[in-house]
């Protein structure tokens, strides 16, 4: 079978773009990446990919080249470009499709990797079949700016093929014209693997650890799990609690509660990142996992709540509905402090706690495997 040429502009700092590269290690695929925003470092995993040998294989688009400290070229470059008005990433990406044939375009991430791939010229994006890729807040978030709405549709007019984790961005999607074909409704950084489910053997009544996603910016609301942890703990000094992900505008509120509780909470911020691998085995031993925000996806992390024992609150403006549909257990509340506060009282002491942790495994073994969302997932780059 002839070797297929993938051309996937995506971001070289994001965990799930590794692990959506990772389900294709084993194909005879030649996948070639391009950055589709300024970066720093690249994760972990995916210099890996650059580095392992595999069947497929993983290299930068040329004039890149994969070197440690590619992220800090890549940055000072985009800075200084941008001063003077040029955007070196769109240069860059025309000259890498107008020098390469490749058999599919993936843009991964609207804002970042489908805005750049739409703002070439139309004698290039005629040449090549895009798949787009839709991340958790692409389409339900930024639909409502004048401006991103009509750079969504541009996009989405010129994909061939579309991808979400929700089946609500499909039908956003139909909305704003998209004439495609759909691809398979998949988590967009794959399912897990048997280690994942092993980890989730500690009693849900053994356990007193509650985790909690407490980021701001855009899309975050650390701020009210803050709130409602403060009142949680008031009175349960055998609780303990890891917030993570705290960014710069919640720091000073993340570090007066921690102060406040100094020896129940620890803190995580995105300049000090806790590993992946120790973030799992922390949700391995927690009672509950929080996650609040203005508008996602599934939420990565509330697939791996359900994976690993932790009981899910998660605000409705995800899609982790669709999930509970399917039969996983969870409560989604409102984006408010004090249907969170409530919901944690009453979740921390349910008595059947730890059969509903069970019953998320064992629904998790059957629809988050690794291997049954890959195999929807080779379904993306078939001939």
């Amino acid at each position: 079978m002839e070797r297929r040429k993938i051309l996937v502009i995506g971001m070289f700092d994001s965990i799930h773009l590794s692990r959506w590269l990772s389900q294709f290690k084993d194909q005879e695929i030649e996948f070639v990446l391009f950055p589709s925003k300024k970066f720093k470092y690249i994760n972990f995993e995916l210099s890996e990919l650059f580095q392992s040998e595999n069947v497929a294989n993983f290299s930068v688009a040329k004039p890149y080249f994969y070197f440690k400290y590619l992220g800090f070229i890549d940055f000072i470059l985009c800075f200084l470009f941008r001063k003077f008005k040029v955007d070196i990433k769109r240069i860059l990406l025309r000259y890498c499709l107008s020098t390469n044939s490749f058999k599919y375009v993936h843009a991964i991430e609207i804002q970042g990797a489908g805005y750049l791939y739409a703002s070439l010229p139309k004698t290039i994006l005629d040449r090549n079949t895009l798949i787009l890729t839709n991340y958790g807040s692409d389409i339900l978030y930024f639909r409502n700016f004048p401006d991103h709405r009509i750079k969504i549709s541009s996009v989405l007019s010129i994909a061939k093929l579309y991808s979400a984790e929700c089946q609500r961005d499909y039908e956003i999607a139909l909305s704003m014209g998209f004439v495609g074909k759909f691809l398979p409704c998949i988590p967009n950084a794959g399912g897990f693997t048997d280690h994942i489910f092993d980890l989730n053997v500690i009693p849900s009544e053994e356990r007193n650890l509650i985790v909690a996603k407490c980021y701001g910016g855009i899309f975050g609301l650390g701020e009210i799990i803050i709130d409602a942890l403060n009142i949680f703990l008031i009175d349960k000094p055998e609780v303990r609690i890891i917030i993570h992900s705290v960014t710069d505008d919640l720091l000073e509120k993340a570090v007066k509660f921690t102060r406040h509780f100094p020896n129940q909470v620890r803190m995580f911020t995105i300049r000090q990142k806790i590993q992946r691998s120790e973030l799992l085995e922390y949700v391995s031993h927690a009672r509950i996992y929080i996650g609040a925000s203005k508008s996602d996806g599934i939420s990565t992390s509330f697939l791996e709540a359900v994976c690993l024992g932790a009981y899910p609150i998660q605000t409705n403006s995800s899609c982790a509905n669709e999930w509970l549909n399917l039969g996983f257990v969870g409560t989604l509340v409102d984006q408010n402090m004090l249907e969170i506060s409530n919901v944690l009282n009453s979740i921390y002491s349910d008595p059947e706690l730890n059969s509903k942790r069970l019953l998320n495994l064992n629904m998790s073994k059957k629809h988050l495997n690794f291997n049954s969302i890959k195999e929807l997932a080779l379904k993306f780059y078939e001939a």
